[in-house]
């Protein structure tokens, strides 16, 4: 008995708070990189303005978005790497990492609108990686938290084959992640040219 209450203590996932513990950690990252893009001074700023406006003004001039297939691999290669991940004893500090990396990336990206823009960068930032997010962030919840319940029981000698993750959650996953794609392809340069007319 004072081996299992070890494990559940040395692991807090365990009793099934993977969730608050994946949500944390990307948040976390996601701090990482509000506090990085506040940072951004001196020539780097000033670079960076220049590039965000002269993106603005071209997405204002109906710049053309990526094909729809290069947007739906951005967002599926996270959703396998969730998947491959879960599929080993590694998923215990891979998963943890990738959603370290996916929240650091999302808000600093978010926070260099800001930071250049104030807060009307929020519409331009929206348009661009908040609209996909609402679609993507859950995707990768729904696969990570069973994913990393399965490797923490792999890491503890449990020889489960599947991949952890039921047939229905991971259609869901996969078409959240294809609407996130059609958003980011139809709806998001819509949203971008106006939000340009207001920063600019």
């Amino acid at each position: 008995m004072g081996k299992r209450m070890a494990n559940k203590w040395d692991w807090p996932w365990e009793a099934g708070s993977a969730l608050p513990v994946l949500a944390l950690i990307f948040l976390t990252g996601g701090l990482a990189g509000c506090l990085l893009a506040a940072l951004a001074g001196g020539d780097g700023a000033g670079q960076l303005r220049d590039y965000l406006v002269d993106y603005l003004s071209l997405a204002g001039q109906s710049l053309d978005p990526a094909g729809f297939w290069v947007l739906l691999w951005d967002h599926l290669r996270d959703l396998l790497a969730v998947l491959v991940l879960s599929m080993t004893a590694l998923g215990t500090v891979g998963l943890p990492v990738l959603f370290a990396v996916r929240g650091f990336f999302f808000a600093f990206s978010v926070g260099c609108f800001c930071r250049v823009f104030g807060a009307s960068g929020l519409l331009p930032a929206f348009a661009l990686f908040g609209l996909s997010a609402l679609l993507w962030v859950p995707s990768l919840f729904l696969a990570g938290v069973p994913g990393m319940t399965r490797s923490r029981r792999l890491l503890s000698g449990g020889g489960q084959t599947s991949l952890g993750v039921s047939w229905a959650r991971l259609s869901l996953c996969v078409g959240l992640v294809l609407a996130a794609a059609l958003a980011e392809r139809w709806v998001a340069p819509v949203l971008l040219r106006a939000a340009a007319r207001v920063v600019l």
